[in-house]
C-alpha cells in the first residue's frame, strides 16, 4: 500500500507539472500575439498587412507587400535615428508600376537644390523680405529641407542688399546660391506684356518648321476664349491640345471652356487632345485627379496621350515633398490613366526635364522651350515652341506646337 500510495503521488505531480506549462504556454502565446498585433496597428492606423497564411512577419512585408510613403504630415512621427531603417509609416497599396521608388529604397545621395532662385529681386520700400517668396527648392530624399539667409536687408532704405541663401538637407548636404535684393520707393509694375493678339504668326510657324514628318499644332485652355476652329483649321493647323481642367489650390475644377473647344475642335476635323493641370503631392491625390479627369472626359476618343502638367514650382517646398514623391505622382497618373484605356504623357520645361523629372518608365514627353531650335537632349514626341502665337480664329496669344510623327 505504501509503494502504491508513493506512485499516485509521483503521477499527480507531474500531472500538475504538465497542466501548469500548458497554462503558461497558453499565456505566453496570447502576449506575444497583443504584441504582434501591436507592430500593425496603432489606432487607426495601419502600418503593415501580412496574409493570414504568411509562415512568418518578416519573410511576407518585404516579399508580397508594395508601400509607398504616407502623408507627409505623417513623416514626423515615424522617422528613425539609423539611416538603414525605414523612415515612414508605410500603407499597403496595390500600386503595379516599376518605377515608382519606395522609402525604403531612397536613399540621400545629392545635396538639395534651387528650382528656381533668380539672381535678384526687387521689394518695395517698407516691406519685409522673405526670401521664401521668391523661390523652389527640393531634395531627392528630404521632404523638410532648410532654408538659411544670410545678410541684412534694410527695407526702409532703398538700395541694393547682397544676401546668401543656404539650403540643408538632414543629412548635412548644402548648396548656396546668391541673391540680391533691391529696395525700390514703390512696388514696381510689371513690363507690359507682349501683344494679347501674339507676336509669331502661324504664317511664320509653317514657314520655320513644317517639314517632312512633322504636324504643327496649338495649344489651348479658357485663356483663349472663344475660338472659331473652322478658321483655325482652314489657316493649317492640324492638332489642338485642350485643357481638360486641373488641381488648384487643393481645389479640382473643370477648364469652363472645355467641352465648347473639345466639340468644335472635332467638328472642324482636328486632330484632339488634353492635359490636365496637376497640382498633387501624395499619390492618393493624383488617383482621385484621375478619377474626377475621366468623368469629365466622359469617354471621348483622344488622339494624344493624356498629359500630366506640373508646373508649381515656385514655393514647391510647401508641398513637403521630395523628387521620388513627385515623380511617384507622375507614374501613378499614367498608371491610374493607363487603367481607362488611354496614353499618359509628361509635360515639362527644358530646366526640369533636366533637373526634376525621371521619367523612368519613358513615357512620351511633351517639350516646353521657346526658343528658335532646342537644345535639350533628351527624347519628346512634341516640342512647344512658343507661346507667343497669332492665328486667325483666335483673338489672343496661342502656344505652338510641333509634333514629330
Amino acid at each position: 500500500m505504501r509503494i502504491s500510495d508513493l506512485v499516485k503521488k509521483i503521477i499527480l505531480v507531474f500531472g500538475g507539472v504538465i497542466v501548469l506549462g500548458a497554462a503558461i504556454m497558453i499565456i505566453v502565446s496570447l502576449f506575444n500575439r497583443k504584441d504582434d498585433d501591436e507592430a500593425f496597428s496603432n489606432g487607426e492606423k495601419t502600418y503593415f498587412v501580412t496574409p493570414t497564411d504568411a509562415p512568418s512577419t518578416e519573410a511576407t512585408t518585404e516579399a508580397t507587400t508594395e508601400y509607398i510613403a504616407a502623408e507627409p504630415e505623417l513623416i514626423e512621427d515615424t522617422t528613425q535615428d539609423t539611416a538603414s531603417s525605414t523612415d515612414t509609416v508605410q500603407q499597403p497599396v496595390t500600386v503595379t508600376a516599376a518605377a515608382i521608388v519606395e522609402d525604403k529604397d531612397m536613399v540621400d545621395e545629392k545635396d538639395p537644390f534651387f528650382l528656381i532662385c533668380p539672381s535678384s529681386v526687387s521689394i518695395a520700400k517698407g516691406k519685409t523680405f522673405d526670401a521664401e517668396e521668391y523661390v523652389g527648392y527640393a531634395d531627392d530624399y528630404d521632404r523638410d529641407v532648410e532654408l538659411e539667409v544670410s545678410g541684412e536687408v534694410d527695407s526702409s532704405t532703398t538700395g541694393s542688399y547682397p544676401v546668401k541663401l543656404t539650403l540643408k538637407d538632414d543629412a548635412g548636404h548644402t548648396k548656396t546660391n546668391n541673391m540680391t535684393v533691391i529696395v525700390t520707393e514703390s512696388a514696381s509694375s510689371d513690363s507690359e506684356p507682349s501683344s494679347s493678339e501674339g507676336s509669331e504668326t502661324f504664317e511664320s510657324f509653317q514657314s520655320n518648321y513644317k517639314k517632312e514628318g512633322t504636324t504643327l499644332g496649338i495649344d489651348v485652355s479658357r485663356w483663349q476664349k472663344t475660338i472659331d476652329f473652322e478658321k483655325v483649321k482652314s489657316a493649317g493647323c492640324d492638332f489642338v491640345i485642350i485643357r481638360i481642367g486641373g488641381l488648384d489650390d487643393g481645389k479640382r475644377y473643370e477648364d469652363s471652356c472645355f467641352k465648347e473647344n473639345i466639340k468644335n475642335a472635332k467638328s472642324a476635323g482636328l486632330k484632339v487632345g488634353i492635359y490636365w493641370h496637376a497640382e498633387e503631392s501624395s499619390m492618393d491625390e493624383v488617383r482621385d485627379s484621375v478619377d474626377y479627369l475621366m468623368n469629365l472626359l466622359g469617354g471621348e476618343s483622344l488622339d494624344f496621350p493624356i498629359a500630366y502638367d506640373w508646373e508649381d514650382f515656385y514655393g514647391f517646398q510647401k508641398y513637403g515633398m521630395n523628387l521620388y514623391d513627385i515623380n511617384n505622382c507622375f507614374e501613378v497618373f499614367c498608371e491610374e490613366v493607363e487603367k481607362e484605356g488611354y496614353e499618359a504623357c509628361l509635360y515639362s520645361s527644358k530646366n526640369f526635364l533636366e533637373n526634376t523629372w525621371t521619367n523612368s518608365s519613358n513615357h512620351k514627353v511633351w517639350l516646353a522651350n521657346y526658343t528658335s531650335q532646342t537644345t535639350y537632349s533628351g527624347e519628346y514626341y512634341m516640342w512647344q515652341h512658343s507661346s507667343t502665337g497669332k492665328i486667325d480664329g483666335i483673338s489672343t496669344a496661342v502656344d505652338f506646337n510641333v509634333l514629330y510623327e
